[in-house]
């Protein structure tokens, strides 16, 4: 289970007030609904299979060009990453709440344990219950002796 970063999320992520896997009413969640079960899901216990099928539309728009587009194909390509890196982590750092349909996601990932990672922001789009838009940029987290400032990246 990945660890958010203290006051990253605005629920106690060991005891959500909601659950993540319920769909039920989908329709009338709020994008912010939506994107607290999928981040729950995906970014904290790691289980993009759940997330994945709770969440995505299944023609969901995939923008990074090194993953497929739709969500089963997505789904795939994740399914086997995490079977060739089983200590894959997400660590949220701060979640943007946007207006209307959109939300960002800033968090460190790790394909394994020990390394520097990376630093992540994910875009999320929600329409009617799912998100249906994926934008995402991704930063290697530097040595920091070698770095200008001592700001880090998170």
């Amino acid at each position: 289970m990945g660890m958010p970063a203290p006051e990253a999320l605005p629920w106690d992520p060991a005891h959500p007030p909601f659950d993540p896997r319920d769909t039920s009413g989908r329709e009338a969640l709020t994008t912010r609904d939506v994107a607290e079960r999928f981040i729950q899901l995906f970014y904290v216990e790691d289980d993009p299979t759940s997330a994945f099928t709770c969440w995505m539309h299944p023609d969901y728009i995939q923008h990074n060009p090194n993953a497929p587009t739709g969500r089963d194909a997505t789904l795939a390509m994740m399914q086997e990453s995490m079977k060739r890196l089983p200590d894959l982590a997400h660590e949220v750092k701060r979640v943007v709440w946007g207006s209307d349909d959109l939300v960002a996601v800033h968090f460190r990932f790790q394909r394994e344990a020990g390394t520097r990672g990376h630093a992540i922001v994910d875009i999320l789009r929600v329409e009617k219950g799912y998100i249906v838009e994926h934008w995402d940029v991704m930063q290697e987290v530097p040595d920091p002796a070698t770095c200008k400032n001592d700001n880090g990246m998170f």
